[in-house]
């Protein structure tokens, strides 16, 4: 019996434990042998990827040669992985079941991209066939997507998302959004939970993975196909490129914040809950350094609510409880009112270093009791270039603390994690900027623009 696309996909990527796609390009200028070549790359490559994704302009280009060896490189590809064809075919009715005979009889692939612009019956033949899928074209990675795809007071791309849904199963029916908009993949996943989501540009076209990976994923952590391609097949080493980055894909799938945003509604409701009391604000902001920011944060709002202030100190006893330290140190003066949260959830003692050294009675630089060569975990409110963490580090250490972590609710991702990194300190950031931003869109709170133009601002002072 023959095995339906996503059934080959869903037993790849189990076999494989991959969502790492490899897309095959060949580039005119380096491949001399296209059939050798492919054969090469997908023999090197087999037990790494969960699908193969050959672009057939890649291969018209040379004719009838090319069109010869794109069969003989898909007959490669081991039958229990899928193809899926990269040809953004659209065309009308007649023509596009044509499409479709080449697509699905002549070449045999299992699943093809699509363009959605003629709408429902230029998909339909291609739908015709129960046991193939495809994938419509939703955002793409280009930098002039937006000019089109976002046009319009709803989105054209969010309602490409809402309309093809009616047009095949979840097993049939997936969306192209690519890995360099992710909040467009934010969206499309909260519009289409249930659909497979192909998402391209990851590698030389610069997406970020991990943005990719949080924005994309469903709640079972899959539900996404990372298609690459010349970081794989122009490398010294494709198989060992092809392992680092489904290595690197997993990581991020099976770690860290990622996980915790799917497994508990704890840091979606914090976001919003901080948005409502006024901790997050948008507009235009004078910043401390003098410089204009979109984007405002002021947690010491937090103490308005002490309900919000109860659920922000579980937050980070969920980041600190794997952590070893005898004492919380809490920077002054907005991490004072969090660290005693802390304290009070985690039992554990608090201590402080002080801004201003007293001039009268103990003249303590250090509130608390602590003992020399004890352990401390630094506590802030959020993190920018992380110089303040380090100026109330230095304070503990002058005073034979030893300091190894820094947690933080919030890392605005403006170069802190580097620098503490680059002085031997580890980062715990319960949420990033840009997931409180991808988390507001969501949730209806602010629009694409605010999303982009914040993104754009804060990447610009890095």
């Amino acid at each position: 019996m023959t095995k339906t696309f996503h059934e080959k996909l869903t037993h790849a990527i189990e076999q494989h434990n991959s969502l790492l796609c490899i897309g095959l390009d060949p580039d005119q200028q380096q491949v001399a042998d296209l059939v050798k070549w492919g054969q090469g790359i997908i023999e090197q490559t087999a037990d790494v990827a969960c699908c193969y994704k050959p672009n057939v302009a890649f291969y018209e280009q040379y004719g009838a040669a090319g069109w010869t060896a794109l069969r003989q490189t898909m007959a490669a590809v081991p039958s229990d992985t899928p193809i899926l064809l990269d040809a953004k075919r659209g065309d009308i009715g007649h023509t596009a079941s044509a499409y479709a005979r080449a697509a699905f009889e002549m070449l045999g692939a299992d699943a093809i991209t699509l363009s959605p612009y003629l709408g429902q019956d230029s998909i339909a033949p291609f739908l015709a066939f129960p046991d193939k899928a495809v994938f419509v074209l939703c955002y793409t990675s280009n930098p002039s997507a937006k000019a089109i795809q976002e046009f319009g007071s709803t989105p054209l791309f969010e309602h490409v998302a809402q309309q093809a849904q009616h047009w095949g199963s979840p097993d049939q029916l997936g969306f192209v959004v690519g890995a360099t908009q992710p909040h467009a993949l934010a969206r499309v996943r909260q519009l289409a939970p249930d659909r497979w989501i192909l998402a391209p540009g990851i590698g030389a076209q610069g997406g970020d993975l991990g943005a990719a990976l949080s924005a994309g994923l469903n709640s079972q952590g899959h539900g996404l196909i990372i298609p690459v391609s010349r970081s794989v097949l122009y490398a010294q080493d494709p198989r060992a490129a092809a392992m680092a980055l489904r290595d690197a894909i997993n990581d991020v799938r099976f770690g860290g914040n990622l996980k915790a945003l799917f497994e508990t509604p704890k840091l979606t409701a914090l976001i919003q809950q901080l948005h409502e009391v006024g901790c997050i604000k948008f507009g235009n902001f004078t910043l401390a350094s003098g410089r204009q920011s979109p984007i405002y944060l002021d947690l010491r709002q937090i103490t308005a609510e002490p309900a919000l202030l109860k659920l922000a100190a579980e937050v980070y006893a969920d980041m600190l409880k794997p952590l070893t330290f005898d004492h919380l140190a809490a920077v002054p003066y907005a991490a004072l009112t969090i660290g005693t949260a802390i304290s009070l959830t985690m039992h554990k003692p608090l201590i402080y270093p002080r801004k201003e050294v007293k001039s009268y009675g103990t003249g303590k630089s250090i509130e608390g009791r602590f003992v020399a060569g004890e352990t401390a975990v630094m506590i802030e409110d959020l993190v920018t270039s992380g110089g303040s963490v380090l100026k109330a580090i230095e304070q503990l250490e002058a005073a034979e603390l030893v300091v190894k972590d820094v947690a933080v609710l919030i890392d605005r991702e403006q170069g802190g994690l580097q620098t503490l990194a680059e002085r031997g300190y580890r980062l715990h950031a319960a949420l990033k900027l840009s997931e409180i931003l991808e988390t507001l869109y969501r949730i209806e709170r602010i629009s694409l623009e605010q999303v982009e133009s914040i993104k754009q601002e804060v990447g610009s002072r890095k």
